[in-house]
């Protein structure tokens, strides 16, 4: 329960120390804080062919014509008259705008608007987090705080890479235990409030209302010799592949080993790997292929089937029938999901409540409503007629 809070607060709170994607390959599934990366919008490319933007010489408005933030008196919001340093969003707003800049493209302005305001609405939550754990005296304790940066130093593997990974981000060690802390008060927080447990009447009642989605489906397990055939291939090219396949087959049938016959002679990208597709449902192949594998015993190797690659060679070799997956197989999962949806409810009743309580100041810049104005589509003017 306790690393299930951790993992969903530092979700919830998106700290700026953990906002850089670190450069490792993290040992564990699920990391207290998942790296964001920033997908950058694009106009669709078929659009393009038919409008233009905004006439002859348009431009689509960016970030650059919105006002700066400049906050007030050094800060960027005041929660109950404890002010929010300006840097502390100046720090989290320029590292998003990094990724643009690293691409060389403009942020749009709606979306720096909206990232302004998440920002600024993060760094408020965070701060009425703190003053009600002051408030019900609530504090991590050291062990608790050194447990969790073990966990979250534990997705770099070694003490090299978990520098390298400060270094790039710009930050250090203290950061990111203030960071931890903050994740640590929102957990201790819930857990004051008693976040609703999960029974087992309740996940059993889940299993049985979604019994569906427990549902596994037939596979099997095949692989496969491809010769290819182009779509240009002469009919002689085509019965050429198809007698190398055949001889290929009661190579096969004779004894000799498929997986050494498919790394000598296929030409698909299996061909590494004795040409193993692993297991696959039905309909995730090709129709002809699709159709013989699932009409084949285990061990059996098939005849040549052509399909629009070519001639293939290919051999069941294993069989997964379709079944529902029991209770006690998926109740651990169950219990996580349910656990996850009783914590997000009750962070966001508790935050909503914290808010209503509270007088909020917030010095973001208005944005001119003209700024707004939406992106305006003009059809091109058809080219004269030759």
């Amino acid at each position: 329960m306790m690393r299930a809070l951790t993992a969903l607060c530092c979700l919830c709170l998106g700290s700026a120390a953990f906002a850089q994607a670190p450069n490792v390959k993290s040992p564990i599934k699920k990391p207290l804080m998942k790296p964001q990366k920033v997908k950058l919008p694009q106009l669709n490319p078929k659009l393009g062919k038919k409008f233009k933007v905004g006439g002859a010489g348009a431009k689509v408005a960016d970030a650059s014509s919105l006002p700066p933030v400049t906050g007030k008196d050094g800060l960027i919001a005041r929660v109950n008259g404890v002010g929010i340093p300006l840097a502390e969003f100046t720090i989290q707003y320029d590292r998003f705008a990094e990724s643009f800049k690293s691409r060389k493209r403009p942020m749009p302005l709606r979306l720096a608007e909206r990232y302004r305001k998440t920002i600024t609405k993060r760094l408020v939550n965070e701060e009425l987090i703190r003053q009600e754990a002051a408030r019900q005296k609530i504090a991590p304790t050291p062990a608790q705080l050194e447990e969790e940066l073990t966990s979250y130093k534990a997705m770099f593997k070694t003490e090299e890479r978990f520098a390298q990974y400060l270094k790039s981000a710009k930050i250090d060690l203290k950061k990111v235990k203030s960071n931890l802390t903050q994740t640590l008060l929102l957990k201790l927080l819930l857990e004051k409030n008693q976040v609703a447990q999960i029974t087992d009447a309740e996940i059993q009642k889940h299993y049985e209302k979604q019994r569906d989605r427990y549902e596994v489906k037939e596979k099997v397990r095949a692989s496969h010799i491809l010769l290819k055939v182009e779509k240009s291939a002469t009919p002689e090219q085509v019965n050429q592949a198809r007698e190398k396949a055949v001889a290929l087959t009661k190579r096969a049938r004779a004894g000799e080993d498929f997986a050494a016959l498919a790394k000598a002679n296929s030409e698909g990208p299996t061909a590494s790997r004795g040409g193993d597709l692993n297991y696959f449902a039905r309909n995730r192949m090709v129709k002809e292929f699709d159709e013989k594998a699932f009409a084949m015993k285990i061990g059996e190797v098939s005849d040549p089937v052509r399909t629009r690659f070519g001639w293939h060679v290919i051999k069941l070799t294993d069989r997964k029938q379709a079944h529902t997956r029991s209770f006690d197989e998926v109740k651990s999962n169950i219990k996580r999901m349910l656990e996850g949806r009783a914590q997000r409810k009750a962070r966001s009743e508790l935050m909503k409540t914290l808010r209503a309580k509270s007088k909020i100041e917030r010095y973001l810049p208005e944005v001119k409503p003209e700024a707004k104005k939406p992106l305006e589509l003009k059809p091109k003017k058809p080219a004269p007629k030759q």
